[in-house]
């Protein structure tokens, strides 16, 4: 029986969030199309760093997911993002080489990443690596860390693109696999009317730009006459942000407009997006926007700012959702809410557009691609 690991070399607090969120909600498409392989005759499983003095398993709707300890940073900056080294996994690794190592990371690898490559490579065993963001490092270490991974893994044709491009990257071998949603849980419900619903959802950070989220509300508050409220749903990764974001809202007068709702498991999220008019996603990069792809199926129109990334490869514009800039951003979504024909066809195209292109098939058939280039 062929091994397979999907390593997320970092703790849940590196990425701001809990531990529990990594049993439930993260990196859930991969973890869907890994049971896929498990269900054809692999072994699968997906490893985490903790903060943990102990290795611990936990077993998840048939995946094993393990955490192993940081030993190192001890303590000082112990989840620091790109910083967290762990013997116990790498020992562990050494002994015990899974037939074909996963990893996950940005595109800035980190030193820890580049030392389990080469030892995997020393042994003969291959690795894929998949870029989660759209940034990438291109130092000595970083391209030998590419260059000898059997091959790369990206989420958009974009990103593939756009690496294609560099000339470190033009001879490699990179593959496309869409992060897809099951289709029969993220599911269109009959949408309220008689009031506006904008919806966040994603981690409380700078980068994401959530002041646009709180800018639309006051601006369609003020020029429009129904109702109008917005919902962030997520954990806090930055909490001088989160007390800043409530400060503005407290400022325009918009607080009890605003409702925050913390972190919740990913099936929870359905009934947000059923009722949501409008996903904001105003982040200024997005490697892929999981999100995007749940409140489409979920017939909800998602409005990001174009040249972020991801969003302008699932988004077309006043097709399936809107694209603008960050100057026109609420006045493009009001545009939008003032057209009732608009909102007719955005809908209908969110939720089509998701089943043909973003479906959990998708992935699945992407990852088993992949894993067939290994073993082949």
């Amino acid at each position: 029986m062929k091994t397979i690991v999907l390593l997320h070399p970092f703790s849940a607090k590196a990425i701001g969030l809990c531990e529990k969120n990594l049993y439930f909600s993260h990196s859930k498409p991969h973890e869907n199309a890994l049971r896929k392989l498990q269900e054809e005759g692999y072994e699968v499983s997906i490893a985490y760093f903790t903060g943990n003095l102990f290795p611990f398993t936990k077993k998840l709707n048939s995946i094993k997911k393990i955490f192993w300890p940081i030993t190192k940073p001890l303590i000082k900056k112990r989840h620091g993002w790109r910083k967290q080294h762990s013997l116990f996994h790498y020992w562990h690794s050494f002994f015990n080489a899974p037939d074909v190592t996963i990893i996950n990371m940005s595109g800035h690898g980190s030193p820890y990443c580049f030392k389990l490559s080469k030892m995997l490579v020393k042994q003969g065993k291959p690795y894929i690596t998949i870029i989660g963001g759209i940034h990438i490092s291109e130092n000595s270490q970083t391209l030998a860390y590419y260059q000898n991974a059997h091959h790369i893994i990206v989420h958009t044709e974009i990103q593939k693109r756009q690496l294609l491009q560099k000339e470190s990257f033009r001879n490699l071998n990179i593959m496309v696999m869409p992060l897809g949603i099951d289709t029969s849980l993220f599911t269109p419900k009959k949408k309220e009317t008689e009031r506006i619903d904008l919806l966040f959802v994603g981690r409380i950070s700078r980068l994401k730009q959530i002041e646009l989220c709180i800018e639309t509300l006051v601006y369609l508050k003020n020029n429009q006459k129904k109702g109008v409220r917005l919902t962030i749903v997520g954990p806090v990764s930055d909490e001088t942000y989160f007390s800043e974001l409530k400060d503005r809202a407290k400022q325009l007068n918009v607080t009890e407009q605003i409702n925050f709702v913390g972190s919740i498991e990913q099936k929870q999220l359905v009934p947000f997006y059923q009722k949501a008019t409008l996903l904001l996603l105003p982040s200024a990069h997005e490697s892929f926007g999981m999100v995007i792809v749940e409140a489409m199926s979920c017939s909800t129109p998602v409005a990001a700012l174009k040249g972020s990334g991801g969003p302008d490869e699932l988004i077309e514009n006043e097709l399936n959702g809107i694209l603008a800039t960050k100057e026109t951003f609420s006045e493009r979504i009001l545009k939008y809410l003032q057209s009732p024909d608009m909102q007719d066809r955005l809908q209908e195209n969110a939720r089509l557009i998701a089943e043909n292109k973003w479906s959990l098939s998708q992935t699945e058939e992407a990852l088993k691609a992949s894993i067939k280039q290994v073993f082949r």
